[in-house]
């Protein structure tokens, strides 16, 4: 009876794994579709429309977050959908990579949170893309890259990206270690993987305490 049950249990199991599918990545056109047929106006239409189409192009945006962040905004007030797309688009505009942006905004609409702690998430983190850029260009870490979204896609836009993303969970998150341990920590774990270590080693060899607060202390602007 036990085997039975074990055998049945197995059975379930395999077939439940069976049915699982993975949706592929949609189209850029059925993006840009989807786009035009929101409830937003005509204006911002014609101001994103543009840059998501080159950032899912040179994939700066992937289709498939960029098609499920659209149709979540879909489903909110026009003013509050039309605000985070176009804080998107201003970090897309600047050739940043957007995709950790939107999977933002998705995860924190999905926790529950107020549109007012949507918001200041999203902006935490586009602004902390800006000031990474600007830190790691002062600092002669990277060079001045496409500024669009339409360049080829570097390798020190991943720097970027990964640096700003570490420096804003350790100011969302504030665990125990410094800011420095913290990001050093990540930059590590991802050297050789996502990030090579030709252009993740000069910033760990670079990185200071004043080169961090550079950045950090511009996360809620100016």
């Amino acid at each position: 009876m036990r085997r039975t049950s074990l055998l049945l249990a197995l059975f379930l199991a395999l077939g439940a794994a069976a049915q699982v599918t993975f949706s592929p990545a949609p189209p850029v056109e059925q993006v840009l579709s989807f786009l035009q047929g929101m409830e937003i106006s005509s204006e911002v239409k014609a101001v994103v429309g543009p840059v998501l189409g080159a950032g899912l192009a040179t994939g700066r945006a992937g289709t498939l977050v960029a098609l499920e962040f659209l149709g979540r905004l879909s489903t909110l007030p026009r003013p509050q959908a039309e605000e985070a797309l176009l804080v998107v688009h201003r970090a897309l505009e600047r050739g940043f990579i957007v995709d950790g942006l939107m999977n933002e905004v998705l995860k924190v609409l999905q926790m529950g949170q107020p549109w007012e702690a949507v918001m200041t998430t999203l902006k935490v983190r586009s602004n902390l893309l800006l000031a990474t850029q600007q830190v790691l260009l002062t600092y002669k870490v990277v060079g001045v890259g496409p500024q669009g979204p339409g360049g080829p896609l570097l390798e020190q836009d991943r720097l970027i990206l990964e640096v700003a993303w570490a420096v804003g969970d350790w100011i969302l998150g504030q665990p125990r270690e410094t800011l420095e341990v913290y990001v050093r920590s990540r930059l590590l774990r991802l050297r050789g993987s996502v990030l090579s270590p030709g252009v993740v080693d000069p910033l760990l060899a670079g990185l200071t305490p004043e080169l961090l607060a550079g950045i950090a202390s511009r996360a809620y602007g100016p």
